[in-house]
């Protein structure tokens, strides 16, 4: 599936450090089993504790996924997703991470939320996903 575009976003060095660290943290934890990345993700939510704006989200989507564009290997939607919660905790906020599905075609997808909103995706998809798991 392809990544929706973002809205150009000022990332300075600062941030897109912070997405670079998030993206490789993100790709050595997505090689473990779904469980771990809930912990570490579970254990990050509680050592920050302040909640990002949208805005704020999205600075971190964009850096994270800037940082991917130079992996090279697969960097779908659980890499830049778990990538977007750790930039987000570098830079002092918190994001909720979810894990969803739908029917017709199955399709599995990951994504975070700001302020009850997803960040980064599509503004009116198709057929939306039915969540499986906030984190």
């Amino acid at each position: 599936m392809a990544l929706p575009p973002l809205p150009p976003t000022r990332c300075g060095p600062l941030r897109l450090s912070a997405g670079l660290i998030g993206f490789t943290v993100a790709v050595t934890l997505s090689a473990l089993p779904i469980g771990r990345a809930v912990r570490v993700v579970g254990w990050l939510r509680r050592l920050v504790r302040r909640p990002a704006g949208f805005d704020e989200a999205m600075v971190a989507v964009v850096a994270a996924r800037r940082a991917g564009v130079w992996f090279p290997g697969r960097a779908a939607c659980l890499e830049n997703s778990l990538a977007a919660v750790f930039t987000a905790a570098l830079l002092g906020r918190r994001v909720d991470w979810c894990v969803g599905a739908r029917m017709m075609p199955y399709t599995a997808h990951a994504w975070v939320e700001a302020e009850g909103r997803p960040v980064g995706e599509a503004a009116a998809p198709d057929r939306p996903y039915l969540l499986i798991m906030r984190v």
